[in-house]
C-alpha cells in the first residue's frame, strides 16, 4: 500500500522548526534590543502553537500601529481583523463539532447513530476567506510604504519585507488544489461503496487521501509565521548586519551633511512657515551616531518595530509647506515643481478634447468588457451546474435572482457611498475587489456542488459589478466633450456586448 506518512512528517517537522527559529529571533529582537514586547508579539507566540487566525491577528495588530495618521487604512485593518477572527472562530467551532456526538470524530468506524461533516468539505468552505484575507494583508500596507520618502535601498527592502505575504497566498492556493484533489478522490471512492450516515469516512482511507492537503495546511501556517516575523527582525539585523539595510554613503558624515544641506535648500525654496530664515542659517548638521547606539529609533525602525513612545514627536510631524498650509499661503504665480513632478492642477475631465479623453475612456471601457464577459458566462456556468448538481428550474432562477439582487443593492449602498466620498478611482477598486471575492467563492462552490454557496457567489459578483457600473457609466459620459457623451457610451456598451458574446 502506498504511504505518505514519511513525506508529510518530514515536511511538517521542517517547517515547524523554521517557524520556531523565526519566532525565537523575533523575541530576541523585541526583548534584547527593542526592550519592549507588544500585543502582536504575544499573538505570535500563540500562533506558534500553531494557529493561522492568531498569525493574521498578530500581523494586523502590527499594521494598526502604522495607521494612526491614516483613518482609511485603520478602518480597513479593523475590518480585516474582524473577518479574520470571525472566520477563525467559526472554523474552529466547525472543527470541534464536526460530528454529533463530538467524540465520534475520533472513532473509526463511526458509530451508526453519529453524523459527521467531512473535514475536507469544511476546509474547502473556508478557502475563499483565507485567500481574501491573505491578499488583504499583502496589499493593505503597500500604498503607505511606496509613498514614503526614503532612500531607494531602504524602500525596496521595506516593500520586499512586507511582500513576503505573497508566499502565504501562493501556498494557500496550492493547499486548496490538494483539498480539491482529496475531495474528488473521496467522491470517486464513495461511488464504489454503499453510503453510510458517516458521510463516507468508513469507506475511504481518510488519513491517506487528506494527508497532502493537511500537510499544506501546516506549511501555510508555518510560512505565515515566518513571514510575519520578518519585519520584527529589523532591529536585530540593524545591530549585527547594519550594512544590509543602508545605502552606500549613509554611514559617513559627508552624506549626512549633504542630506542636511539639501533639506535646508528645500526648506528655503518652498518657504516652510514653521522654519524662519534665521533658523535655517544657524542650522548645523547633527553629529553622526554609531550603529550601536540605543537611542530613539528613526522612522524605519518605527515601521518595523512599532514603539511610538521612543520615537520623538518631531520626527513624525509632517511639516507644512506653502502649498499645503492654505491658511497662510497664496497661490504661486508660476507653476510649482517638486522632485521633477509638476504640481500644477490637472485639466478637468469635462474640459478634455476627444484626443485627450481617448486614453482614460479606453481604460474604463475595459471594465465594460469585464462585466459583459462575466454576464456571458453566467448562463453557461449555471446550465452546467444545473446538470451536475441536478438543480430544479426554480433553483436555476434563484441563482439568476441572486445575481441581479446584487445589482439592486450594490448601487444603493456601497456604490453610492464610495463614489460620493472618494470618487471614481476608489469606486473602481472597491468594485473589482468585491467582484474578485465573489469569483474566489466559485471555486469551492463548484467542488462542493453547493447550491447555497452558488447563491452567495452570484450575489457577491453582481454586487461588485454593479459598483463598477456606478462609476464607469457617468465617467464615460463626463470624460470629454459633452456633445459626444452618447457616442462614447454607445461604443463602451458595444464593447460590453462583445464581451458577453
Amino acid at each position: 500500500m502506498e504511504s505518505r506518512s514519511q513525506v508529510v512528517m518530514a515536511v511538517t517537522i521542517a517547517t515547524i522548526t523554521c517557524a520556531t527559529t523565526f519566532v525565537f529571533f523575533r523575541m530576541v529582537s523585541r526583548i534584547g534590543i527593542v526592550k519592549k514586547v507588544q500585543a502582536d508579539d504575544y499573538f505570535m507566540l500563540v500562533a506558534w502553537n500553531p494557529a493561522l487566525m492568531a498569525t493574521k491577528t498578530s500581523i494586523l495588530i502590527f499594521y494598526l500601529t502604522l495607521s494612526r495618521g491614516n483613518k482609511t487604512f485603520w478602518w480597513f485593518c479593523i475590518g480585516t481583523l474582524f473577518v479574520v477572527n470571525a472566520a477563525g472562530i467559526a472554523l474552529t467551532l466547525l472543527n470541534i463539532f464536526q460530528c454529533r456526538s463530538v467524540g465520534a470524530a475520533f472513532m473509526t468506524p463511526v458509530p451508526k447513530d453519529a453524523h459527521c461533516t467531512d473535514i475536507v468539505t469544511i476546509y474547502l468552505s473556508s478557502a475563499p476567506v483565507n485567500i481574501i484575507t491573505d491578499l488583504a494583508i499583502l496589499f493593505l500596507p503597500m500604498p503607505i510604504l511606496t509613498g514614503m520618502r526614503l532612500p531607494r535601498k531602504q524602500k525596496t527592502i521595506l516593500v520586499i519585507t512586507f511582500g513576503f505575504g505573497a508566499f502565504v497566498a501562493i501556498v494557500d492556493v496550492v493547499r486548496i488544489a490538494y483539498l480539491q484533489q482529496a475531495s474528488v478522490t473521496r467522491l470517486s471512492e464513495m461511488q464504489t461503496s454503499s453510503p453510510t450516515p458517516s458521510g463516507g469516512r468508513d469507506e475511504t482511507d481518510f488519513s491517506w487521501y487528506a494527508s497532502l492537503s493537511f500537510m499544506w495546511s501546516a506549511i501555510e501556517v508555518n510560512i505565515g509565521i515566518m513571514c510575519a516575523c520578518v519585519p520584527a527582525l529589523k532591529p536585530l539585523v540593524s545591530r549585527f548586519i547594519p550594512k544590509m539595510l543602508r545605502d552606500a554613503g549613509d554611514g559617513t558624515e559627508k552624506s549626512v551633511a549633504l542630506q542636511s544641506n539639501e533639506a535646508i535648500d528645500m526648506a528655503v525654496a518652498h518657504r516652510i512657515p514653521s522654519m524662519p530664515e534665521a533658523a535655517l542659517k544657524r542650522y548645523s548638521p547633527p553629529a553622526l551616531e554609531p550603529a550601536e547606539n540605543d537611542g530613539p529609533m528613526g522612522m524605519m525602525d518605527f515601521l518595523t518595530t512599532p514603539d511610538m513612545d521612543e520615537l520623538p514627536a518631531q520626527k513624525c510631524e509632517r511639516t507644512q509647506t506653502a502649498m499645503t498650509n492654505t491658511s497662510r499661503a497664496t497661490p504661486p504665480a508660476t507653476p510649482t515643481f517638486f522632485d521633477f513632478v509638476n504640481l500644477k492642477g490637472k485639466k478637468s475631465m469635462v474640459q478634455m478634447t476627444n484626443r485627450e479623453s481617448l486614453f482614460p475612456v479606453a481604460m474604463v471601457t475595459v471594465l465594460f468588457f469585464i462585466w459583459g464577459f462575466e454576464y456571458g458566462l453566467l448562463d453557461v456556468l449555471n446550465s452546467q451546474f444545473q446538470l451536475v448538481a441536478r438543480m430544479s428550474a426554480g433553483q436555476s432562477i434563484g441563482i439568476h435572482s441572486a445575481y441581479f439582487g446584487g445589482y439592486l443593492f450594490g448601487p444603493l449602498t456601497v456604490g453610492r457611498l464610495v463614489l460620493k466620498h472618494w470618487g471614481f478611482k476608489a469606486c473602481y477598486i472597491v468594485g473589482l475587489c468585491t467582484y474578485a471575492c465573489g469569483t474566489l467563492i466559485f471555486w469551492p462552490s463548484a467542488v462542493l456542488t453547493s447550491f447555497p454557496a452558488f447563491l452567495v457567489s452570484n450575489f457577491i459578483v453582481g454586487f461588485g459589478l454593479s459598483i463598477l457600473e456606478v462609476a464607469a457609466n457617468p465617467f464615460i459620459a463626463l470624460c470629454g466633450p459633452p456633445r459626444y457623451s452618447e457616442i462614447r457610451l454607445n461604443i463602451s456598451q458595444g464593447v460590453q456586448a462583445i464581451g458577453s458574446i
